[in-house]
């Protein structure tokens, strides 16, 4: 019997070596526009999507900058999610902490979103699309909810890619020195898109641009995940209560960005969702951890 059990463990030990490690599990999905719950493995309607979201008091939703089709998409879920009587509460990476009193007076009717935009200097802040954002943030005024800011200054990011200790606060160099960037499953999902680096103007810098670009979507993770945890505890207190994350793509994908800093303070129940664009010259696969749930347009 134990000559049996051990050429059963041998024969497993050699096939298994003989796998591809590089293998990735996917859905191969029919090439079209619509919902797909990676959870449930089908299509699934907007009524559906707020339905299998119903118990998760967060909501991390990926954005693919710029695009009109994806952000329609997110502001049909939050009217949505309106008309079911949930209470709304979205943080989104376009503004800081330091931009909440701007926000409050917003959502609290002190002004308008033209004046809105004004006061943040968005066209000077960004070259992204106004008028893609602008419908998010009047649903939730509408909805009576609030909006918060969760990046880290301009300043302060700059002050962790250049490694400037001696200009950082004790404050900040505290979070510099708490950074977590040894995941290496984040690393690998990130680093492929960071190669750009090679076409941007040389630096003084002796650190390669990966290296610094790398560290500082860590930073961006880290700080939005600790914003969030702060909010999440000051807003959540009962079943209708939702907050909603939104942040680029790259930051909620396989929850390897902010959920996984979030979920190291936090141990309220999350649910992802991304966007997938539709390639005409390649089959439309999704990895099993890309999302739970993932909105794919053309």
């Amino acid at each position: 019997m134990l000559k049996i059990l051990l050429i059963f463990i041998t024969v497993i030990y050699i096939f298994s070596g003989c796998t591809n490690k590089e293998l990735l599990l996917t859905h191969n999905l029919e090439k079209k526009e619509g919902i797909y719950s990676i959870k449930q493995a089908k299509d699934i309607n907007m009524k559906q999507l707020v339905k299998e979201i119903e118990y998760y008091p967060i909501i991390f939703v990926g954005d693919h900058h710029n695009t009109e089709k994806t952000h329609k998409f997110f502001e049909n879920l939050l009217k949505e999610l309106d008309k079911n009587g949930t209470n709304l509460f979205l943080a989104n990476e376009w503004f800081t902490p330091q931009h909440d009193k701007l926000l409050k007076d917003f959502t609290d009717g002190k002004i308008d979103s033209k004046t809105l935009k004004e006061k943040r200097k968005w066209d000077e802040f960004t070259v992204y699309k106004w008028k893609y954002v602008e419908p998010l943030y009047e649903a939730i005024k509408k909805n009576n909810g609030k909006l918060y800011g969760i990046n880290i200054s301009k300043e302060q990011r700059e002050k962790i890619s250049l490694k400037l200790f001696d200009k950082m606060s004790k404050e900040e160099k505290e979070f510099y020195n708490n950074l977590d960037l040894n995941v290496s499953a984040h690393n690998q999902l990130v680093m492929p898109y960071l190669k750009h680096c090679n076409k941007m103007p040389p630096s003084d810098n002796p650190e390669p641009c990966e290296e610094r670009m790398y560290r500082v979507q860590v930073t961006w993770d880290t700080y939005m995940a600790q914003n969030l945890a702060k909010i999440a505890k000051k807003v959540i207190k009962n079943p209708k209560d939702k907050l909603i994350v939104f942040a680029g793509a790259m930051h909620v994908e396989q929850n390897l960005g902010i959920p996984l800093r979030f979920a190291r303070l936090s141990n309220l129940p999350f649910v992802t969702i991304s966007n997938e664009k539709i390639q005409k010259d390649k089959d439309l696969k999704l990895d099993v951890n890309k999302a739970d749930i993932v909105y794919i347009y053309e």
